[in-house]
């Protein structure tokens, strides 16, 4: 397997795919498990490198003025020479009550990050400021635990406590500011907070706007992929061929694509404008049997244990931990009807992409592991994943003493964190106790769509319940972490009580209420 995914450059070069391309189709298979490190592992594309370094050194940034339309953004965008899109950052302009561009999002296609162009297209913006003699603003949200953190501080960036001085308007904002030569002999302070509360009045429609523009930015690249992919792999596809490499790559395309589908249904503001419509996947594709899970990564298993009073990992999971847990009953969720379940339990390997792209999801990502007489979930990730996921456990210990004390709505709450990771072929495999409960969206998606409870939620609303506990648990999570967690905050997974059996909310429907008893936090 390790000789296949080698040949991964031949395909690349065969396909004749531009540097653009060819990474971020490099990147889609081995980017979760290289992460950071060389770009083109396992010498699979000769050359590779040195293009890349040549495509850097040619970069050159160019500005945008908004043209037509209604959006706000002043456009930076990193081209490489033959007019393709690296990186680009938007910004808003703001004339009172000082000139200010507010920095609205910076980024960089993930294979070409950690190379530098992140600090030029910001020293390009920073330029910009000094020549307009305008200040420049961000809220840098970009957590202390990463390598980027102090990006903005080396490019003289300060806090805007700095300026203003401590004030409980700005507690959970982590506003920096540049200030140009022309502006640094002035009293800025009420200027500057009098700006800094029109900006945050104003945040909700620029970052509507800002999710207007990133979601056809996205649409764009998976359409660049998907195509890419086609080429690579159309010998194959013309006769039929069962290429596993080709089934991994065409998968992961299809879950990227679910997960994007998913988020698209929780971002401010979002309409639907750009249509995932527009990305034609063929009837072939469809057809292919998935391989969800990596077969190219290290054979090595490695075991972490972080609840060693609770993880069970017996020795034969660790001779073959990809080829055990992908081998235990795949875990019943409500998506999946009782028939549809039992026939992927008999018979996993007839899914097909259509399936998955049917679904909406994976349905092989969980797997169910009774052991000794204790129930076990095993959900597989990504290796990129690991120091995340270990943050996110070491959050949860912390919060579980004093969450479990209070009550949401009459909810009490309880943690689900990981009791161990298995790593193994560049999967990474997260260990947890099995619950009698489903992940919020999927009840409310449930309550609001499935033909036995719609009509009942209608009447008792359980899904405005469900949503009040989950917006009161929110807000005490917001307030009770440092606001540079506030991403890791949202990552949180609320699971609600339900009974898989028959599909059904686990809730007390009172006289003036519904109420349920307990959540858990994952």
């Amino acid at each position: 397997m390790i000789w296949e995914a080698k040949r991964i450059g031949e395909k690349v070069q065969s396909a004749g795919l531009g540097i653009k391309e060819a990474m971020a189709v490099i990147h889609m298979m081995l980017g979760d498990h290289h992460e950071g490190r060389d770009p083109v592992p396992l010498g699979m594309f000769e050359g590779l490198q040195s293009l890349m370094e040549r495509t850097l050194r040619g970069a050159r940034i160019e500005t945008f003025k908004p043209q037509g339309g209604d959006s706000p953004f002043h456009i930076f965008e990193v081209h490489t020479e033959d007019g393709k899109v690296l990186g680009h950052l938007n910004m808003v302009y703001m004339r009172k009550p000082l000139p200010c561009y507010y920095l609205v999002y910076v980024e960089v296609m993930p294979p070409f990050r950690g190379k530098g162009l992140g600090t030029r297209i910001l020293e390009s913006y920073k330029a910009f400021l000094d020549e307009k003699g305008c200040l420049g603003l961000l809220d840098n949200i970009i957590p202390p635990t990463d390598p980027t953190f102090h990006i903005y501080t080396k490019l003289g960036y300060k806090p805007i406590e700095e300026i203003v001085g401590l004030q409980p308007s700005l507690r959970d904002n982590n506003y920096m500011v540049w200030v140009p030569p022309t502006m640094r002999s002035a009293n800025l302070k009420d200027k500057l907070l009098k700006l800094v509360f029109n900006l945050q009045r104003k945040r909700p429609i620029i970052d509507m706007k800002d999710n207007e523009k990133m979601v056809k930015t996205t649409i764009e690249e998976f359409r660049e992929v998907y195509g890419a992919l086609e080429r690579m792999f159309q010998k194959e596809l013309d006769q039929d061929k069962d290429a596993p490499l080709m089934r991994f790559m065409f998968t992961k395309f299809a879950t990227k694509f679910l997960g994007f589908r998913r988020r698209l249904r929780r971002l401010l503001g979002y309409t639907g404008g750009e249509s995932l419509e527009q990305i034609r996947i063929s009837r072939k594709v469809q057809e292919l049997k998935v391989q969800p899970w990596s077969l190219w990564g290290s054979p090595e298993a490695g075991l972490e244990v972080l609840d060693p009073a609770q993880a069970e990992i017996p020795r034969e999971l660790l001779e073959d931990p990809t080829g055990f847990i992908e081998g235990l009953p795949i875990y019943r969720r409500p998506y999946l009807s009782k028939g549809r379940w039992e026939d992927a339990l008999l018979h996993p390997e007839s899914l097909s992409i259509g399936d998955l792209l049917e679904l909406g999801f994976d349905p092989t990502r969980l797997r169910e592991w009774e052991h000794e007489g204790k129930r076990f979930v095993f959900e597989r990730s990504w290796s990129r994943f690991h120091s995340l996921i270990l943050e996110r456990a070491r959050l949860l210990k912390e919060l579980e003493k004093e969450i479990s004390k209070l009550s949401f709505r009459g909810a009490r709450v309880s943690v689900n964190p990981p009791l161990a990771l298995v790593s193994h072929l560049g999967n990474l495999y997260i260990q947890r106790r099995k619950i009698e409960g489903i992940h919020l969206e999927e009840a409310l998606d449930q309550l609001r769509s499935s033909e036995h409870l719609a009509a009942m939620n209608e009447m008792a609303k359980m899904d405005r319940e469900l949503v009040s506990v989950e917006r009161e648990v929110r807000e005490w999570l917001s307030r009770r972490v440092p606001g540079w967690m506030k991403g890791e905050v949202e990552e949180i997974a609320i699971f609600v009580p339900w009974d898989l059996e028959r599909n059904f909310p686990q809730v007390m429907v009172e006289p003036a209420r519904v109420s349920i008893e307990r959540v858990w936090l994952a």
